[in-house]
């Protein structure tokens, strides 16, 4: 009898992923049975924590090796991951962004800044946009993430395809798009200060050849925060469906809207110093400073129109349009932040008359309304695709966008009553707050831009491009223009090898600004330059990404505070310097180390000064570092991150001394976050998060709120 021996071998072998695997057999030794080679893929996606391309930069579709700029990517699997179900949540995750906020989410102040300047530029798409279709500046991180499929952002210029803005960085937020196969979760959560949040997201095609294809996304949350007598509300629905109009045409549509009410919540927070710097204030990061009567309402509504096609396997176009139309509605009644004292009387005084006089032992509620009702039109026309020149191949992009928005809301006067400081609870009487006058504004951008990947060499590509934009804007008496202001855009990619490369990047920047002068005009245009270079790699197909770059920008008729001066509507006054220069350096990396095994995170270093040599900008560090990573292990996933910065601090307080330098001030701090999440079966998931693990107490900024304690949220998930 023939006896046959089958000898096995096993092989793993990374074939340009650490996550795909292969398993050969190899035959006997007769050769009488030849088993077949089966390819498997092990853990999750592996991509989930980058992409391959992006094109927010330059409208190219290019790798992120291949952009000559810093690109940060927020996929859906790490926002579910890290539970950032607003874009707040993630822009505060994201490395080499900074932010400062004022008061609550949603009712205070938040600006994001990247490379020492505020974020202007934002995108939907890649359509450029403006903050106001996001409900206002203000309002930028309230909106919610779970419409999204991920969060690009662009570090430096991108004037390319934004026009106007500062050299900081882009946002593009790319929606989530219908599928052809059925696929939907569910989630439900609970965390502490009485929070709750259900969502649930289903898609898939709507007939039998899967042409027409819909996807329907629907949240509601509420709960309170760390700070007594606040409560939110948040409602989402999102709802896309795209048409296959023919074999290469496809109609895209969607409709969004959000409703966000916040109760108890106000523009600032307590301070942490008397007015007349001689005292610390006893309010803690548990007090809330707002009246009773305050709110802060935001609705949305966003219809999306979109047709691309297919010319053929290397040209396409698409065009894309985005009407906006937010409302929202603010009362404030903020306590301390206008005036406190515990032993000495204090009085406010502008021009000569006095806004209102404590008693010690006393302190000014500042009361008001604010009103912003934004109509935003975005529109972005532009082919994109691949030719043949010289023996190799290139690609280009050429097309047209812009963005107008009009409004015409309320504007109200501003109250002062003097409370006490014991027992405060919020109980103040609303004042009559009556209309003083109008707010109007018109204003409109449109820009036509071409770019091109030049294949110079085998190993050396140059991205080459320009744009032509208009900007206009009145707001009531006060106008400004800027006509065929043109940006040039370059960079050079040189392949040092297969998975790295060096780069190097050159752009210009216009800025139209919205600060005043002491006589009530805006202030000329930001203008100045940005340059970029550094190292690049990416391994695994582009699964992992990493980067070191060395950035530098120069900046003129840059605003700073007058420091004496106000507007004569009563606000900042501002000046326009020049000589502004910021450099630094970043590291970054994201995506699959090893297999199940993902990282996102980065170190940044940012030297901003103006044009005498001092910090431009001291409410901002100098150094940030975030990371944050995972690993899955059969059906445990677990995951912790680490957010750190150097220390802020208030200029004016600073030169002040005393206590005042001291309390208006936030040394270096680091916040450590943990995940886990157990798969019980293949549908279902229990998941833990955990920010602020040690209830670290920090400043949000400098002068007047509390960064946010620990919180515990556990969540179940089903997936289908």
């Amino acid at each position: 009898m023939k006896h046959h021996h089958l000898y096995t071998a096993i092989m793993l072998i990374f074939v340009g992923s650490p996550t795909t695997l292969v398993w050969a057999e190899i035959e006997d030794s007769d050769h009488s049975n030849i088993l077949p080679t089966i390819y498997l893929k092990a853990g999750q996606d592996a991509s989930a924590y980058t992409v391959k391309k992006s094109k927010s930069a330059t409208k190219l579709d290019l790798s992120l090796k291949e952009t000559p700029q810093s690109v940060t990517v927020f996929t859906a699997q790490q926002i579910e991951d890290q539970n950032l179900t607003s874009t707040n949540d993630v822009l505060a995750q994201t490395a080499g962004v900074t932010m400062v906020q004022y008061g609550q989410v949603g009712a205070g102040y938040n600006t994001y800044y990247s490379r020492g300047f505020a974020i202007t530029s934002v995108q939907r798409d890649g359509m450029p946009t403006t903050t106001a279709s996001f409900g206002g500046s203000d309002m930028f991180g309230i909106e919610d993430s779970a419409i999204y499929d991920r969060i690009e952002v662009t570090k430096g210029s991108t004037g390319l395809t934004s026009g106007s803005g500062n050299p900081s960085a882009s946002i593009n937020y790319v929606r989530k798009r219908p599928t052809a196969d059925l696929q939907g979760s569910v989630n439900v959560q609970a965390g502490n200060w009485g929070k709750y949040r259900s969502q649930i997201d289903v898609s898939g095609g709507l007939n039998q050849d899967n042409s027409i294809r819909g996807r329907t996304v629907a949240v509601y949350e509420q709960g309170g925060s760390q700070q007594d007598r606040y409560h939110r509300q948040n409602a989402v629905i999102y709802g896309a469906l795209d048409f296959d109009l023919t074999d290469k045409t496809t109609l895209t549509t969607a409709l969004t809207a959000q409703q966000v009410k916040i109760d108890g919540a106000t523009a600032h927070g307590f301070p942490f110093i008397t007015h007349d710097g001689k005292e610390q204030v006893t309010f803690g990061r548990d007090d809330n400073p707002a009246a009773n009567f305050t709110f802060s309402d935001t609705e949305k509504v966003s219809i999306f129109l979109g047709l691309e096609h297919q010319f053929n396997d290397n040209w396409q176009a698409i065009a894309n349009y985005v009407f906006t139309k937010a409302n929202n509605k603010r009362e404030y009644g903020v306590a301390g932040s206008g005036g406190i004292t515990y032993d000495q009387p204090y009085v406010s005084e502008w021009q000569g008359q006095i806004d209102f006089a404590l008693e010690p032992g006393e302190m000014v509620v500042t009361s008001g309304r604010f009103e912003s009702s934004p109509d935003v039109h975005s529109l972005d026309i532009y082919a994109s695709g691949k030719f043949q020149a010289l023996g190799h191949e290139h690609s280009a992009s050429f097309g047209l966008n812009g963005y107008s928005i009009q409004s015409d809301d309320p504007a109200y006067g501003r109250y002062y009553v003097a409370v006490p400081i014991a027992g405060w609870n919020g109980n103040v009487a609303r004042p009559d707050i009556k209309v003083t006058g109008r707010t109007i504004v018109d204003e409109q951008q449109l820009g036509a831009f071409v770019a091109a990947k030049l294949q110079l060499l085998d190993p050396l590509k140059l991205v080459v491009g320009g744009r032509l934009s208009n900007w206009e804007r009145k707001v009531t008496k006060n106008e400004q223009k800027q006509n065929g202001v043109f940006t040039p855009y370059a960079g050079l990619i040189f392949d040092i090898t297969e998975d790295l490369s060096a780069y190097t990047s050159y752009t210009t920047i216009f800025n139209p600004s919205s600060r005043k002068d002491v006589n009530g005009d805006y202030l000329d245009p930001e203008d100045g330059n940005s340059f970029e270079v550094g190292l690049k790699a990416a391994f695994y197909d582009g699964r992992l990404n990493a980067s070191a770059a060395y950035f530098s920008m120069q900046q003129d008729n840059y605003a700073v505070a007058d420091g004496k001066n106000l507007t004569p509507e009563g606000g900042q006054a501002y000046i326009g310097v020049d000589g502004a220069e910021v450099k630094g350096y970043e590291l970054s990396i994201g995506g699959e180390i090893l297999p199940n095994w993902n990282v996102q995170g980065g170190y940044t270093h940012t030297d901003a000064k103006d044009q005498t040599g001092n910090t431009l900008n001291s409410i901002l560090p100098e150094d940030t570092f975030k990371l944050f990573t995972t690993y899955k292990w059969e059906q445990l996933t677990v995951g912790g991150g680490i957010n750190w910065q150097s220390e802020i601090y208030d200029s004016a307080s600073a030169k002040a001394g005393g206590l005042a330098a001291k309390l208006n001030r936030q040394e270096s701090y680091y916040l450590v976050n943990l995940m886990g999440r157990y798969q019980v079966t293949n549908d279902m998931a229990f998941g833990v998060n955990v920010n602020n693990l040690f209830d670290k107490e920090y400043k949000a900024n400098a002068v007047n709120t509390w960064g946010t304690a620990r919180s515990v949220t556990a969540s179940l998930n089903f997936k289908f």
